[in-house]
């Protein structure tokens, strides 16, 4: 399993999401945790870059975009 941190900034945004992207948002971060290479690379042209965006919501109506990177031989997003 992966840790998933949140910056103060992305923890505003996160507490200011409507009610109905909770759970949707919530189905993101476990899915971070478990696969965070899934998402998408952030620049189409690096595909290996650790930068990267997810959509969530039924209908991709929210996105996030997040750093992977390999701390104490562990990935963390």
């Amino acid at each position: 399993m992966y840790t998933v941190s949140l910056d103060d900034e992305s923890e505003q945004q996160v507490d200011a999401l409507p009610p109905v992207a909770l759970a949707p948002f919530a189905e993101l971060r476990t899915m971070l945790e478990v696969a965070p290479w899934n998402g998408d690379p952030l620049n189409k042209l690096k595909p290996d870059s650790p930068m990267r965006t997810c959509t969530f919501g039924p209908n991709d109506e929210g996105m996030t975009v997040y750093l992977s990177w390999m701390t104490n031989n562990a990935w963390t997003s």
